[in-house]
């Protein structure tokens, strides 16, 4: 299985980090995981030049791009800050674009992880979480065959108890 994970939170060894690196561990096969912070991320221009082609913005999302491609199993992680993923996920997510507008490309039938963390400890993003898996996954093929979240993770190692459980429990 060929597994490719992409860390949205700009803060290495925290609580999405944690979170993942706990996942892979349990998944055989081969790994890759990707920060987006230490990654060159350009915006979209809504060009549509990847209609015809590849995108015309020579950066990292292009081969972040192709290694979804590729992979068997995606591991999307983010914080939510102010209701919604990271600026660094968010930037990928729209860079999707490329593929749903390109009919020679497709992520269909991968599989996919979410891991979220949160700082507020109710469930206040709870429908938001839950539509991550229509738009962007869904709409592009993919199957969220998982989701996980964490309430309360403001801090390094605060918040994760039952997140770390459920991955535990978790059978890929």
């Amino acid at each position: 299985m060929k597994i490719l994970a992409l860390i949205g939170s700009p803060r290495k060894n925290g609580n999405c980090d944690i979170l993942v690196n706990k996942i892979a561990e349990k998944i055989d096969g081969e790994k890759e995981i990707l920060f987006l912070n230490e990654l060159n991320l350009n915006y979209c221009n809504a060009c549509q030049a990847c209609q015809k082609g590849n995108c015309i913005k020579d950066d990292d999302t292009r081969e972040i791009i192709s290694k979804i491609e590729d992979a068997d199993l995606l591991i999307f992680s983010s914080p939510i800050y102010f209701g919604q993923v990271s600026a660094q996920a968010k930037t990928v997510i729209d860079r999707f674009y490329m593929i749903s507008q390109n009919p020679e490309r497709t992520l269909e039938g991968t599989k996919v992880i979410q891991v979220f963390t949160q700082a507020n400890p109710s469930d206040a993003f709870d429908q938001y979480i839950k539509s991550m898996e229509t738009m962007p996954f869904a709409f592009l093929g993919m199957e969220v065959i998982e989701t996980i979240s964490a309430k309360g993770a403001a801090g390094k190692g605060e918040g994760i108890e039952d997140a770390l459980k459920k991955i535990e429990e978790m059978e890929i």
